[in-house]
């Protein structure tokens, strides 16, 4: 069984980031204003915003910095249970039934009632938008 990697110890910029993007309200999920407010980029520079959404975006795929804010978010109630309870919320609810519909879509898919595979028995191929059955080559 391979271990698992050890987390690169964040530093208190980075921290400051997670704790900003997953838990105060003002910049909750917003990756740029976390960032401006943690790093407090120089504002006199040309382009300075569109630097910090392309720092953002590296920052977000940053193995480190997801499992940390994975953890902020989980500690706040963001889990399992609290997902369940949402979705059981919008499927009895009875004022928008496209997120109703959506869903269920979603506990079967969860639940694997429903799966996108099709299994065929024998080989068929898609021709001019009709299913056509490939002829054998077997030689005799």
């Amino acid at each position: 069984m391979p271990t698992p990697k050890r987390r690169r110890k964040l530093n208190p910029r980075q921290e400051l980031f997670c704790k900003l993007y997953a838990t105060d309200r003002e910049f909750f999920g917003n990756g740029v204003q976390s960032y401006i407010e943690a790093y407090n980029p120089d504002r006199s520079k040309p382009n300075w915003y569109k630097s910090a959404k392309s720092v953002v975006s590296i920052m977000l795929t940053n193995e480190s910095l997801c499992a940390r804010i994975n953890e902020l978010l989980e500690s706040e109630g963001l889990n399992n249970q609290f997902v369940d309870k949402q979705t059981l919320f919008l499927i009895t609810q009875h004022l928008d039934f496209n997120a109703k519909i959506r869903a269920i879509q979603e506990y079967n898919k969860l639940k694997s009632r429903i799966t996108d595979k099709i299994e065929l028995t024998e080989k068929y191929i898609i021709l001019d938008n009709k299913w056509k059955k490939l002829k054998s080559q077997e030689k005799t």
